[in-house]
């Protein structure tokens, strides 16, 4: 059902990597998706802004940059991938709290 939306950057597999031993999961089950193409629940998206600006310190900035996100074949699950001035933060989204904007055709 989600597999066309979901095709797999081979260009980003250092960070795929990390991230699939983060979660102790298999790369296999890991796609990466455009952001641009999701809706993410606002509390979820606070929640990976507040940590990566809590590890930045002072010096943090308003914005936290998307790094990546990625679709969880196995589970369903969204994972969003942010950087903050000490490394990656992960926010595991269970599959209630996103989905995938509708394509429109022009």
């Amino acid at each position: 059902m989600f597999a066309h939306h979901h095709d797999r950057n081979p260009g980003n597999t250092e960070l795929t990597k990390r991230i699939a031993e983060s979660l102790g999961i298999g790369e296999v089950s890991m796609n990466e998706v455009d952001f641009d193409d999701l809706f993410v629940s606002e509390g979820i998206l606070k929640t990976l802004y507040r940590a990566a600006r809590d590890t930045s310190g002072p010096e943090a900035q308003d914005g936290v940059p998307l790094v990546s996100a990625y679709w969880i074949a196995d589970s369903r699950d969204l994972v969003l991938c942010a950087a903050s001035m000490v490394g990656l933060h992960l926010i595991r989204v269970p599959e209630k709290s996103w989905t995938l904007k509708p394509r429109t055709v022009h």
